[in-house]
């Protein structure tokens, strides 16, 4: 077995240096310090688990393993980042000092069944080509595949790296909560980061955590019963779902988010079943790493915090409580201390009373456009959680299954495995104020997936039939139809209906031949077992190589994709202006304005320093400073350069609380101090982009629709000359001296 994980590793480390030095990360010191990193959390991670846990299974063994090692790279980044000293030498000594630790632990029993848990060859053949095709587009085009990314997911690792600490980073325009959300998965990213101090790696930052959550959504189907051949269909209809593919070719964290509440949702079944404290503790280890992934992890943590209670109350499960303090509590007691609410920028309400106040009410989070209240929408948003195409094939085999697995009375498991995506859509519907924004449900779809483990029975024939199937569903989640069902729905959700399938309709015949190759290597590979793991390795790798060169070729020429993607809907002459920036632009620091999406201008190096400036005398101030300083002033304070709104909405009659766009940052500006600002910050390049549709009728702009930071710039050519212009973008060079 130690041989096999030395083929494995040799061969991904092949892989990521051939990929890397393609694409222009060329240090070699870079790809050794990332190596060692990953030794460093892997190797210590996995002997505390075969030290402490006993075994029972492979697949549990992963997920315990995954969830330390990512417990430590939180650990490390939030130690690291309060002190200062993010940067790859802490980081090595940190991880190195936590190594030689973990050489005191006791040897793991002996005994243990390491080997890989056997999957039918179909399945290898369509999950080995769809990852080479996450990678391959992930690495060409993201962060461009998810708009968030470039907001503040990339953003803020960017920026903690270049300040060597963790720091609240302005988010402008749009939405005041990305600069307060928890950052554990920002952390992670950070980690991926240090090394290269660039984004090699974490622009598919999300890709471990996709194998992760389909490696626990395999050991609930087994936990809950199903034979290991039929429980590897829940992840791989999980990795055939639309949105958790284009999550999984970026650096969101939606797919952390749901990852970690499947690892939550197994820990707590193994810890109820076994009711050790040392189960609970790492249930609170996963719990803490949920929680502190996103706000939405708040919404769905009552289904998980039943579980002790399930089957007898369990006075062990307090053990979980040092976990959950550790790796959540630190991003809530920040908010609330700095801020005044631990979900800042909404407040605090329990029962209808203000526990903590925060910037604006929960009612004015309901005043968006995104915030719907008709359940006709409901299905809509459902099919788009889903992918309208797999829900069409999800829904009669999980209530196929769901009937199976209520037959055998199998009710612990089970049973609460059903109820929970259930539990979770009046969760859901209820309690998310952007409860149009089905990324929301992810996590609920990820357990969703579990039923179709069950629709087998005793008889060949008929198990025959289901793998048929099955496969024939997976053929239809890959490929779909260029259909849409049409119905009447609101301006957002025009493509929500589509049965697009997850692979572009130009790439299928090469995806049905990476399934080909793939089914007549594991063919072979199945035969000598001894050989199989680094031969199909070898395979991915291969095949990450030469599909990245040709979807790179294929990008740069016409914007093809290997991947059938949905649109970020940035505008042609933004990526026009971050591709001028990038070819001219280097070892610089730039200001921008307009548009809260930065990350390209920092360069996949990070070697432009990217930030917003404040356009008043106070430099430093941030969100919650002005929100303190503006929300209190008179009932009707004189707006200058910006009005607050709701989310595409505007403000209904009440009290300026009302406003879940409040821009009390906007509210002023002063040319004289906004270049005193710049002047401080060492700007000497501006980025001003067009104002987007949620702010051009909220805040002043020029004919063009630029902001005031345009007007000034083009008003003082001495200090600002023009070096760039589109109709979305002008950059001017600085001369402040």
């Amino acid at each position: 077995m130690s041989g096999d994980v030395v083929s494995v590793m040799a061969a991904l480390a092949a892989t990521h240096l051939g990929l890397g030095w393609y694409l222009g990360f060329h240090s070699l010191s870079a790809y050794l310090s990332f190596w060692i990193l990953c030794g460093l959390a892997g190797i210590p991670a996995w002997r505390l688990v075969r030290s402490a846990f006993p075994w029972t299974g492979l697949a549990d063994a992963i997920i315990r393993a995954a969830i330390v090692a990512f417990a430590a790279v939180v650990l490390a980044g939030l130690a690291l980042g309060s002190l200062g000293l993010i940067g790859t030498v802490p980081y090595l000594g940190l991880f190195a000092t936590a190594f030689a630790a973990s050489l005191a632990l006791k040897k793991p029993r002996d005994g243990a069944d390491v080997s890989v848990p056997s999957v039918p060859i179909p399945i290898i053949a369509v999950v080995l080509p769809l990852l080479v095709f996450i990678v391959a587009v992930g690495l060409v085009q993201s962060p461009l595949t998810l708009y968030d990314s470039l907001s503040y997911h990339l953003v803020f690792p960017a920026r903690w790296l270049q300040e060597h600490r963790i720091s609240i980073v302005q988010t402008p325009f749009s939405d005041p909560a990305q600069a307060y959300q928890p950052g554990n998965g920002e952390l992670f990213f950070l980690w991926l980061m240090v090394p290269f101090h660039g984004d090699l790696v974490a622009r598919i930052g999300q890709l471990p955590f996709l194998l992760l959550g389909g490696t626990a959504l395999y050991a609930i189907a087994r936990r809950s019963g199903a034979r290991p051949e039929h429980a590897a269909y829940a992840p791989l209809f999980f990795f055939l779902t639309r949105p958790v593919v284009e999550q999984a070719v970026g650096a969101d964290v939606d797919l952390i988010c749901a990852a970690t509440f499947v690892t939550s949702l197994y820990l707590g079944i193994m810890a109820v079943q076994t009711d050790a404290r040392r189960d609970w503790l790492l249930w609170g280890i996963s719990m803490g790493l949920y929680l502190g992934s996103k706000y939405l992890a708040l919404v769905y943590v009552a289904v998980l915090l039943v579980l002790p209670l399930l089957r007898g109350p369990r006075r062990k499960a307090l053990w979980a409580i040092p976990g959950i303090v550790l790796f959540a509590l630190p991003w809530y007691a920040r908010n609330w201390i700095i801020a005044g609410s631990p979900i800042y920028p909404a407040s605090l309400q329990v029962l209808g009373v203000v526990i903590a106040r925060g910037a604006y009410a929960r009612e004015a989070m309901n005043n968006s456009v995104f915030h719907v209240t008709s359940l006709r929408l409901f299905p809509v948003i459902a099919a788009h959680a889903f992918g309208a195409a797999c829900l069409l094939f999800w829904l009669p085999c999980a209530c196929l299954g769901t009937a199976s697995l209520l037959a055998r009375r199998r009710w612990w498991p089970g049973g609460y495995v059903l109820l929970v995506p259930l539990l979770m859509i009046p969760l859901f519907w209820f309690s998310v104020p952007d409860n149009a924004d089905s990324r929301f449900l992810l996590p609920a779809v990820a357990v969703a997936m579990v039923p179709l483990a069950f629709s087998f029975g005793s008889s060949p024939t008929w198990n025959a039939f289901i793998h048929g199937l099955y496969l024939m569903g997976a053929a239809w989640m890959v490929a779909g139809m260029p259909w849409h069902i049409t119905m009447s729905l609101p301006w957002f959700m025009g493509d929500w209906l589509s049965l697009a399938g997850v692979v572009s309709r130009g790439s299928l015949a090469l995806f049905a031949a990476g399934v080909v190759v793939t089914a007549c290597l594991a063919y072979v590979a199945l035969r000598r077992p001894a050989y199989a793991a680094p031969m199909l390795t070898a395979a991915f790798g291969a095949g990450c190589v030469a599909l990245t060169i040709g979807s790179q070729a294929a990008y740069a020429r016409n914007g093809s994709s290997a991947l059938a993607l949905s649109p970020t809907y940035v505008r042609a002459g933004m990526i026009e202006g971050w591709q001028w920036v990038q070819s001219h632009i280097a070892q610089s620091t730039m200001a921008y304005a307009g548009n809260n999406i930065p990350y390209p201008l920092f360069d996949e190096h990070l070697s432009n320093r990217v930030s917003y400036v404040n356009i008043d005398r106070h430099a430093s101030w941030r969100f919650h400073d002005y929100a303190r300083a503006r929300g209190r002033a008179a009932a009707e304070p004189t707006v200058r350069l910006a009005q607050p709104s709701g989310q595409l909405m505007p403000l209904p009659a009440g009290p300026r609380e009302g406003a879940s766009r409040p821009r009390y940052e906007r509210w002023e500006g002063h040319r004289v101090a906004w270049i005193q600002n710049l002047r401080s910050a060492g700007i000497v390049y501006l980025f001003v982009s067009v104002l987007s549709a949620y702010e051009i009728d909220y805040v002043w702009h020029n004919d063009a629709g630029f902001p005031i930071e345009d007007e000034w710039a083009r008003a003082d050519p001495q200090r600002f000359t023009l070096v760039y212009e589109n109709s979305q973008v002008r950059i001017y060079a600085v001369a402040l001296q």
